[in-house]
């Protein structure tokens, strides 16, 4: 600690702008300092960690090897320093200005979004970023939710951080509409038909319907995104994907599909948003849960697209 105590901690700032931007001149842009400043903290960092920690090479800089390895620490740090002394103790919507930064999958995204964004009209000046989730996030749970606000997937995928539940989402099964699949879809035909999924990860929908009916796996085809499916699915004779049914009906009236239930044993999905513990007394954070969660409950009770209720 005594140490630490002869540290001086600004030096993770500059230390991040320098290894971020890879050039002292953009450096000193980003943290508002004349270069020569920019200069003189790259060589008190160097003194430091005994490192060149930015090396020319051409005309262009690199990190060296301890550079590289810093740098996850360091931003992980400079997270962790601002969510204790730049946290809001008081938050009031109507002049914040913050911006909320939401991972979420595109068919979670318009269910929540066509909510939450009417019920923010008595926040004028409050954000919403919404984020693209990827299976790279949710590999590396912790830095994730280090790196934004709220995540939004089943239950079942994530454990061991705060989370909220917001609604249920059922499964079915979607088809080219010249599919030869007769009036209903059996397991034998799904066993001779390809997948075309968006994940086939051990806690997906299309992992618990396999392991359900013992189906062997034949994914053929792995997208970015649900919305795509239907409109790839219509050119199709021969593949089939298992979408939330709430997405399947919004698209079904496009024609080009057909939809067919899945099996009783593969579950409906708890859907939920999760945090990170220190956003727990963070005043704005708990001001975007209890709004979230007000308009799931809409959600739940079929108000979609109604804007948000009048509070009790």
């Amino acid at each position: 600690m005594d140490d630490l105590a002869r540290l001086d901690l600004n030096m993770l700032t500059a230390l991040r702008a320098l290894l971020e931007e890879r050039s002292v001149s953009r450096a000193a842009a980003r943290l508002g300092v004349g270069q020569p400043a920019a200069s003189s903290a790259l060589q008190r960092l160097r003194t430091h960690f005994d490192d060149p920690l930015l090396v020319r090479s051409g005309n262009t800089f690199e990190l060296s090897a301890l550079a590289a390895s810093l740098l996850g620490a360091v931003e992980q740090a400079l997270a962790t320093a601002e969510e204790i002394f730049l946290r809001e103790t008081r938050f009031d919507p109507k002049t914040s200005t913050r911006t909320f930064r939401i991972m979420v999958a595109d068919v979670a995204l318009v269910g929540l979004g066509e909510l939450l964004i009417p019920a923010m009209t008595d926040a004028p000046e409050v954000r919403l970023d919404f984020v693209a989730l990827t299976d790279a996030a949710i590999r590396d749970i912790e830095q994730t939710l280090r790196a934004v606000d709220a995540l939004v997937v089943p239950r079942g995928i994530i454990a061991g951080f705060p989370a909220m539940d917001l609604w249920t989402e059922r499964w079915v099964f979607m088809v080219g509409e010249r599919a030869a699949v007769g009036s209903r879809l059996t397991k034998q035909r799904l066993e001779q038909m390809t997948w075309i999924t968006t994940y086939h990860g051990g806690t997906s929908p299309v992992a618990a319907t396999f392991e359900a009916w013992n189906i062997r796996s034949r994914i053929r085809v792995t997208v970015p995104s649900y919305v795509v499916l239907p409109m790839l699915l219509a050119s199709s004779t021969e593949h089939v994907a298992i979408v939330q049914e709430s997405l399947a009906r919004r698209l079904e009236p496009l024609g080009g599909v057909r939809v067919f239930p899945a099996p009783p044993e593969a579950a409906d999905r708890m859907v939920a948003l999760w945090w990170h513990p220190t956003h727990e007394r963070d005043a704005g954070h708990a001001w975007l849960r209890q709004r979230i969660l007000e308009v799931s409950e809409d959600r739940r009770e079929g108000r979609a697209g109604r804007g948000r209720r009048d509070p009790p």
